[in-house]
């Protein structure tokens, strides 16, 4: 039976810089020198999302956001997030990206969990998070090219719609997974 272990990189170049990602060529061989080969990467900047949950009469809410993504060509609703800058502290880029996109702001930020995108052939991080107590503290400032609608969902809406139309972000799915372990649900 083999018995996988961490291949030596030999060798790396940029093959093509796509402003949010680069690809890169990666020479790498086996530590017993059997197998080698060329392995193509994607270097994109770590991502952060967040499930922000307001507390309200009917019950806990999540503050959701409703936007257009470009790859699928559909509307997509998903929890807010985004891109981590660089030595920006994932809580810190999420807390940004929370206000930006909805205009709320949280009274505490507890990490989930980190992921990895697709380590077959990406190099960054998914960090996850929990913000409780949401509150409305500002309009949205939106990127250039950004069109969000804020949503507020009932928990429970959110749990039972994964999977559906426009509630297919793997990422959001994963993050829905961290926050059903965080509350304890065993069911």
């Amino acid at each position: 039976m083999n018995n996988p272990e961490s291949w030596i990189e030999k060798s790396s170049h940029e093959i093509a810089n796509c402003r949010i990602f680069q690809v890169r060529e990666s020479i790498r061989e086996t530590r017993d020198h059997s197998k080698s080969g060329p392995f193509y990467l994607i270097d994109a900047p770590d991502w952060a999302g967040i499930i922000p949950v307001v507390d309200t009469s009917e019950g806990r809410k999540f503050v959701m956001i409703r936007q257009y993504r470009h790859g699928t060509g559909k509307v997509s609703v998903e929890f807010p997030g985004g891109i981590v800058d660089p030595n920006e502290d994932p809580s810190m880029a999420v807390a940004r990206e929370l206000l930006e996109e909805t205009g709320y702001r949280a009274e505490m930020i507890l990490p989930l969990g980190d992921l990895s995108p697709n380590p077959a052939f990406m190099t960054n991080t998914f960090h996850a998070f929990i913000a409780e107590s949401c509150y409305l503290d500002s309009c949205q400032k939106l990127d250039v090219h950004e069109e969000i609608e804020v949503l507020l969902v009932p928990e429970r809406d959110a749990i039972d719609m994964i999977g559906g139309e426009e509630y297919g972000h793997a990422l959001m799915t994963a993050t829905l997974f961290f926050y059903m372990r965080y509350r304890g649900y065993s069911d």
